[in-house]
């Protein structure tokens, strides 16, 4: 009897010991998911700032983002309320907090309601990509950088951590150049907190 027990715990032992660690759970309810695509990527860069006159405002826009702003690109500006058309006069040099000032005209502006120093918010049409790879903006990206990425498994029921390198970047979608093939699905969620983690399970 007591060499029966004391085999049996034995072999539990060797077998808990040779148990692998579960992956980490992740709750659906919890994340954000987008399918990479390809096609056209149009460029839409936004700022906040302030009136200069009764039909011109500017515009802080991080540096990365402004590469590629140039004079005389389509914009939006609202003016809270109401949204009028503009666009791009010039464009200045990077500030201390790498911030860039543009300079934007509005398009027949109802100027009788506007007053120096109204704050504004602007978006900035600067050009398109043709044919690329693209998905939503991760929450931790940035253009012309390397990122992780959870990338969900055929099944759906697990996400394997995959290394990408972006690109070029739109308000809310950011273009991919490698590391992901259209039709792949992505948390786009924040998933810092299992950094060093190769696999989360879903749930």
């Amino acid at each position: 009897m007591l060499l029966t027990a004391s085999f049996t715990i034995l072999t539990l032992t060797l077998c808990n010991a040779g148990a692998l660690p579960q992956e980490p759970l992740v709750d659906r309810n919890s994340i954000w998911v987008d399918t990479v695509n390809r096609g056209e990527l149009p460029i839409l860069v936004h700022g906040a700032g302030t009136l200069l006159s009764p039909t011109q405002a500017t515009l802080s826009i991080p540096e990365a983002q402004a590469r590629n702003i140039e004079a005389g690109q389509a914009a939006a500006v609202d003016l809270k309320p109401g949204v009028v058309n503009a666009h791009v006069e010039s464009v200045s040099g990077v500030n201390s907090s790498g911030m860039v000032g543009v300079v934007v005209n509005l398009d027949n502006a109802p100027t009788t309601l506007l007053t120096t120093g109204r704050l504004i918010d602007g978006t900035i049409w600067a050009g398109s990509l043709s044919n690329v790879v693209w998905v939503g903006r991760p929450v931790v990206s940035q253009p012309e950088s390397e990122g992780v990425l959870f990338k969900l498994d055929p099944d759906g029921r697990f996400a394997t951590r995959v290394h990408v390198m972006y690109g070029r970047s739109s308000i809310n979608k950011i273009e991919v150049r490698c590391g992901l093939q259209p039709g792949d699905q992505v948390i786009l969620t924040d998933l810092s907190t299992f950094q060093g983690k190769d696999r989360v399970r879903l749930n």
